[in-house]
C-alpha cells in the first residue's frame, strides 16, 4: 500500500493534522508558512505509518530522531543531492512545533530533542549603489514607470519583504510622519518604517498621478495596481516586474525583491547605521538575523 493511501486510511492521524493546522492559525502563523509546516509533519506521519504506528499514543521520542536520520540519507528529487542543512532545519522546526502542539493539547507527553544541523551560510547577494542607480535609469517615462519608482521605494527604500509590499494599503502610508505602517509582517508582526524623502516623494507621485490611471474605476485600497486589470497586483507580478527592471539594466546578479531588501540593509550599515536600528527597520525578530550583514560592511559600495 502506498504511503499516501496508508495516511488516508488513518483517520486518527488526519484529525491530529487538522488540529495542528488550526493551532498554527491561532498562533498567527502566516498563510505562507502553515502549508510548509503541515506538509513537513505529514511526511513525518507517513514515515510513522510505514512503521505501523497508526495513532498518536504509539509515538515515542526516538521516532523523530529516526525520521531525521532517514532524511539525512535522502536525495532531493530536484537537485539529486543530499538535503541541505537549511532544509533539514525546517523539518526540525516543524517537528518541534508539532511536539509542542501535542503536549499543549494533552495528546502526547512526548518531546522531541532534536538538534539543528549546521548550515553553509553564504553572504546574501546585494546590489551596489551603482546597480541601484542603473535600475532607476532604465525606468520608462510612463505611468508604469511611475509605479516602478514607487515599487523601488517600497522594496529598496523601505526594505519590505515581498508579501509585506504586496499587502500595503493606502491607509498604511502615514503622510504627516512619512512612515510606512507594515501591518502584515512576518508572523503577523507590525512595524513602522521611516521613508527617506526620495522614497516618500516617489510613492506620493504614484498616488497622485500613476495609481488613478491604473484603477480603471475598480475601487480598491491596495497600493499597487495591475496595469491590465485595474486590480491589486499579486506577489508574483511585483516580483516579475522587479526582475524585468534588472534585466533591462543589464545587471548580471540574480535580482528579486529580497535582493533589494538585502541591498538597503547593506547600504545602511555601510553608511554607519547601528545594527540594532537596522534590525528594527527590517523587522527581524532577533539580532542574529541581522548579523549576516556585518560581513558586507566593508565591501565596496
Amino acid at each position: 500500500m502506498a504511503q499516501t493511501d496508508t495516511l488516508n486510511s488513518s483517520s486518527a492521524w488526519l484529525l491530529v493534522q487538522a488540529g495542528f493546522r488550526d493551532w498554527l492559525q491561532l498562533l498567527n502563523y502566516s498563510a505562507l508558512s502553515i502549508p510548509v509546516i503541515t506538509q513537513a509533519v505529514q511526511y513525518f506521519i507517513q514515515h510513522l505509518l510505514v512503521d505501523n504506528k497508526t495513532s498518536v499514543e504509539q509515538l515515542t521520542a526516538t521516532d523523530a530522531t529516526k525520521y531525521l536520520q532517514h532524511l539525512k540519507t535522502t536525495v532531493g528529487k530536484r537537485t539529486g543531492r543530499p538535503l541541505s542543512g537549511a532544509h533539514l532545519n525546517k523539518q526540525v522546526q516543524a517537528l518541534k512545533l508539532f511536539s509542542k502542539y501535542l503536549r499543549q493539547t494533552g495528546s502526547s507527553p512526548v518531546g522531541f530533542a532534536l538538534a539543528r544541523e549546521p548550515e553553509n551560510k553564504s553572504k546574501p547577494q546585494y546590489l551596489t549603489q551603482a546597480d541601484i542607480e542603473s535600475l532607476y535609469e532604465v525606468i520608462p517615462d510612463s505611468v508604469l514607470g511611475v509605479r516602478d519608482r514607487a515599487m523601488l521605494a517600497v522594496f529598496y527604500g523601505c526594505g519590505l519583504r515581498l508579501n509585506e509590499g504586496a499587502s500595503v494599503e493606502l491607509k498604511d502610508i502615514l503622510h504627516e510622519r512619512k512612515l510606512l505602517h507594515v501591518r502584515k509582517g512576518k508572523r503577523s508582526k507590525e512595524r513602522l518604517v521611516p521613508m527617506a524623502e526620495k522614497s516618500y516623494q516617489a510613492i506620493r507621485f504614484y498616488l497622485d498621478y500613476g495609481r488613478p490611471q491604473l484603477l480603471q474605476d475598480k475601487p480598491t485600497d491596495a497600493l499597487f495596481i495591475d496595469a491590465n486589470k485595474g486590480r491589486p497586483m499579486q506577489r508574483q507580478s511585483l516580483y516579475i516586474r522587479i526582475k524585468a527592471l534588472a534585466k533591462r539594466a543589464k545587471i548580471k546578479k540574480k535580482v528579486g525583491t529580497h535582493t533589494l531588501r538585502h541591498s538597503i540593509a547593506t547600504h545602511l550599515l555601510q553608511s554607519g547605521m547601528p545594527l540594532e536600528r537596522i534590525q528594527q527597520f527590517l523587522g527581524h525578530a532577533d539580532l542574529d538575523s541581522t548579523q549576516i550583514y556585518t560581513h558586507l560592511k566593508n565591501d565596496p559600495p
